[in-house]
């Protein structure tokens, strides 16, 4: 339920071409420019208040990038330089790792990740409109 929303705030932030929730390691090397977010099935949480579904989420998101490109801290700066309004609902976690990987074409590409947490609350049972009319019919026996 919350994937929709995470996968339109971080292309807000990061604006990258796409998002995928798949491992960056499982599509090496054929999508550059895509963000890749693990989620950590035990960090998943939610509890349901006063007409709203709140998720926190805790999970890891890797970026593929070719060697000649890449500089530390790529996460943290695109957050830090982001005006995307819903970046508030995100927190870093620990240190950006980045792992030298080679692809199948030869050349090397960086791997970087981190961990993040993401919080969200998703309204629910949303009122679906007025009740512009109404017919009942009574049967008598």
């Amino acid at each position: 339920m919350f994937r929709e929303f995470l996968q339109k705030d971080l292309l807000g932030i990061f604006e990258k071409q796409r998002v995928d929730f798949s491992s960056s390691l499982a599509n090496l090397g054929s999508e550059l420019g895509t963000l890749f977010v693990v989620i950590d099935q035990d960090g998943i949480k939610n509890s349901f208040r006063e007409g709203e579904n709140y998720f926190s989420v805790v999970g890891t998101i890797e970026f593929l990038e070719d060697k000649t490109q890449t500089s530390f801290g790529f996460f943290s700066q695109r957050m830090a330089l982001s005006k995307y309004e819903a970046k508030g609902k995100f927190v870093l976690l620990g240190r950006e790792s980045n792992e030298a990987v080679n692809s199948e074409a030869g050349r090397t590409l960086i791997n970087k990740s981190q961990k993040f947490s993401y919080r969200i609350a998703i309204p629910y049972n949303k009122p679906l409109g007025e009740i512009e009319s109404l017919t009942l019919e009574l049967e008598t026996n």
